[in-house]
């Protein structure tokens, strides 16, 4: 904990801000009051000295506690610790699906308070880490390979990085797409976010209020009002994964966000301004999704100003290595060393890799959950090229219960309309149901879900 954190005490009872300003003192830290949420987001909006942490009561007149937390941009700006003595359970749940550390009855007891306090603090210093060492690997020279490949598109994020281009990031699934806009918004400067909207994964009725927001009451559920994912990266990088799942509607008003550089939430009048860069991703043929009508031509051409290609894993064998070892240091910590087998490495580079780099970890995680004391040690065996399967032997009616049954063509009905469909989206037009309902269906069934 850092000595006098500043802690932004959200509270309308003045006999409580100063209770807990008191107990703050004496704990070190430095309080800093707010009696409405209003005043509570200029202070953590401040520029000069935010607090490190905002103690928030839920029960307020005008806009309550939860209302501000459902607001915020996600992840919450700072760690925000519940203090509240009329809250309800599900007050008290709610506030931490929406992201609060930690819930404290009043009267709190000082140890209980301080205590929360300074587990909260360090979480966030844990969380303010991997963002330092996340961003740190994002950097352009930090992308892993030997490849020519991959020296190229070192070289091509260092120049184009900076500039507000809208790039279009192709590749098949799995090759690394999202980690290369990591490295184009690191190269950029510029002092936003990086927000993430996976296009694909996001039902198509929700889709909308996700990337532009809502005013409240403007349709049944919105309590409050939200700022969309566009609003969110405001100053930084908006990155749409699977940018070839968005229904057609929403490439329209797409467009004319991209146009105006101005968003209009559900339900509101007045358009905001939004400075955002746009970075795209797809393993989609979107030319091809253009002449099936699939996707808009205009929104293509406005999207592929710099359209750059990330190739198979099984095209640069180079880099085999390099990630593994990368993989071994993420996963089995950096002093445990990756021994290969004779044979491995060639039969590394013999196999095909249909899940590219994805796969790649995945070998190696696996490799490390099953090893014992010592070296993470990788054989020929750990990979190997798909052979057909030896026919399986013949079940009877009595193997399984009538669900099982049911869930096993469900799994065999969707897979197929995968391959077909080439996405969650394709698949529901063919087989004619809501994206959103068969998203879920997918993952009750355990079946993988490319992004």
């Amino acid at each position: 904990m850092k000595p006098g954190a500043r802690i932004l005490i959200v509270d309308d009872d003045p006999g409580v801000l100063r209770a807990v300003r008191g107990l703050l003192q004496d704990g070190g830290f430095a309080p800093v009051e707010a009696r409405s949420t209003a005043e509570a987001q200029r202070l953590l909006e401040a520029p000069d000295a935010p607090p490190a942490l905002m103690l928030l009561d839920l029960r307020m007149p005008g806009e309550t506690g939860l209302e501000l937390l459902a607001r915020l941009p996600k992840p919450l700006p700072v760690p925000v610790v519940v203090l509240s003595g009329e809250a309800s359970p599900s007050e008290a749940v709610q506030a931490l699906k929406l992201g609060a550390t930690d819930f404290v009855e009043k009267p709190p007891s000082p140890e209980r308070l301080l205590t929360a306090l300074h587990n909260a603090l360090a979480l966030g210093a844990l969380r303010e880490e991997r963002e330092r060492l996340l961003d740190a690997l994002a950097q352009p020279g930090n992308l892993v390979g030997e490849s020519p490949a991959m020296e190229s598109l070192r070289q091509l994020i260092a120049r184009v990085g900076p500039s507000d281009t809208a790039v279009l990031i192709t590749g098949e699934t799995g090759t690394g797409k999202e980690r290369v806009a990591q490295a184009l918004h690191k190269a950029s400067g510029r002092k936003g976010r990086l927000v993430a909207v996976n296009c694909a994964a996001i039902p198509a009725t929700l889709l909308e209020s996700e990337l532009f927001g809502h005013e409240r009451g403007a349709f049944s559920g919105a309590v409050a009002r939200r700022a969309g994912r566009f609003e969110q990266a405001q100053g930084g990088t908006l990155f749409l994964d699977e940018l070839g799942d968005m229904p057609l509607e929403l490439q329209a008003k797409l467009l004319r966000v991209l146009e105006t550089r101005q968003v209009e939430r559900l339900g509101g009048t007045l358009p905001v301004s939004v400075d955002v860069r746009i970075l795209a991703a797809t393993h989609q043929d979107l030319g091809r999704a253009v002449k099936d009508g699939r996707f808009r031509q205009d929104l293509f051409f406005r999207l592929n100003v710099l359209p750059l290609h990330l190739p198979p894993l099984r095209e640069r064998p180079e880099d085999l290595l390099p990630l593994a070892r990368v993989f071994a240091a993420e996963l089995a910590g950096p002093r445990t060393p990756l021994v290969l087998a004779p044979g491995a490495e060639a039969a590394l580079r013999a196999y095909p890799w249909p899940g590219n780099v994805r796969e790649l970890r995945n070998v190696i995680e696996r490799l490390n959950l099953l090893r014992g004391d010592g070296p993470l040690e990788l054989g020929p065996d750990a990979v190997a090229a798909p052979t057909a399967a030896a026919p399986a032997p013949r079940r009877t009616l009595e193997d399984k219960s009538y669900r099982e049954h049911v869930e096993d063509f469900e799994r065999d009905l969707i897979r197929a309309a995968l391959r077909e469909g080439a996405s969650i989206a394709g698949a529901a037009r063919l087989l004619q149901v809501d994206r959103g309902n068969l998203y879920r269906r997918i993952k009750a069934l355990g079946l993988p879900i490319d992004s």
